[in-house]
């Protein structure tokens, strides 16, 4: 899983050229980017797909639907900076998941669409789109952060605990227009309270 490490060779550049992803923006999504958000999330399931990891299915997200949540301002991206409809990770926050944790008494912000490009993997980037989402949800007045993952992959759970996430018991979900169910568990972190606004900078994000 991400974690603060040397940068590594971004395929979708130059040949021979190195990034540092901190140095790449975190930025609100803008409509154009709704196919990059899509295309990332497929090339992510079929490579679990490939490795017997049953936890995306290539299909998941319609483009349609992603513009519309981008409308919404619900997604954050990080995009290639020579090939800029082209994104590299992603995150999106929504104020309610009824199918997951259904009806809850406290106001939260709740975290999904976590997507890093491999070539990033080991970069951080994975940490920041979590800090920049929790800084949406304190910047909206909620001071809980809720997610959740498969419960069958070994490395998410102990990956988000380290961000300060605790569990909160396991559900199963049936995938919005796919023909399969995954059991999730879910995850939820208590935030400081007064947290500013996500700025154009997202690596100052606290890690």
């Amino acid at each position: 899983m991400p974690a603060d490490d040397a940068a590594r060779p971004v395929p979708h550049l130059a040949p021979g050229v190195t990034v540092d992803p901190s140095t790449l923006e975190i930025l609100p999504a803008e409509p154009h980017h709704a196919r990059g958000v899509v295309e990332l999330r497929d090339a992510l399931a079929r490579w679990m797909q490939a490795r017997g990891i049953d936890q995306w299915r290539e299909g998941e997200f319609a483009q349609q639907h992603v513009e519309q949540e981008i409308a919404r301002g619900e997604w954050w991206v990080m995009t290639d900076p020579r090939e800029p409809e082209r994104v590299l990770a992603s995150v999106r926050v929504i104020w309610e998941d009824l199918p997951i944790w259904g009806e809850q008494p406290e106001p939260a912000g709740y975290i999904h669409g976590v997507a890093v490009d491999r070539a990033l993997r080991g970069t951080g980037t994975g940490t920041r789109l979590i800090r920049v989402a929790e800084r949406a949800i304190a910047a909206s007045g909620r001071s809980i952060s809720r997610l959740d993952c498969d419960e069958s992959n070994p490395v998410l759970e102990p990956f988000y605990a380290g961000l300060g996430y605790t569990p909160r018991g396991a559900v199963d979900f049936d995938v919005p227009g796919m023909d399969y169910r995954v059991r999730v568990l879910r995850m939820e972190r208590t935030l400081r309270p007064g947290g500013g606004p996500v700025t154009k900078h997202g690596a100052s994000a606290p890690r």
